[in-house]
Parts: C-alpha cells; structure tokens; sequence
C-alpha cells in the first residue's frame, strides 16, 4: 500500500498518483505568475512531512520560496524576511 496520495481535478476530469516511502511525492499547480508547490517525503522519526513553496508559477520560471512545513497536525510558518 501507497505512503502517499495525490488527487488532482481539471477540465478533463480527475486523475491520483501514488507515492511511496522512499519517493515521497510532490505536485505544483500554479498559473501564468504565482503557484504553491507541495513535496511529500516520510521520516522514520517525525512521520509524513509536507514542505509547501511559492512559486513563481509557468510564466516566470525560477522563483521558489518556502512558506513551511507540516509534520504530522503541526505547521510550522517559515519566516521570510
């Protein structure tokens, strides 16, 4: 059994992908300026940990900023000064 689930819905219905303990799994979903990028990964000691970014979406390529992480119900706000 999967570690992970991705669901994703668009104009042409919706589609999941698996991700497992040692791949982890990621998704962006973004527009032309601006998009959020999720990466899953799994740590022994900690559980499931979700990194969450900013990015700058599929018009402007580069930009990425983390804006936190969730391990297990906890999210942590990274600071971005």
């Amino acid at each position: 059994m999967a570690q992970f689930r991705a669901e994703i819905k668009g104009g042409k219905g919706s589609v999941s992908r698996l991700g497992h303990k040692t791949t982890g799994i990621s998704s962006h979903t973004c527009g032309w300026e601006s998009g959020i990028r999720v990466e899953g990964h799994h740590d022994e000691d900690l559980g499931d940990i979700f990194m969450v970014y900013q990015t700058s979406g599929s018009g402007f390529k580069g930009k990425s900023v983390l804006l936190g992480k969730l391990i297990g119900d906890s999210f942590q706000a990274q600071e971005n000064t």
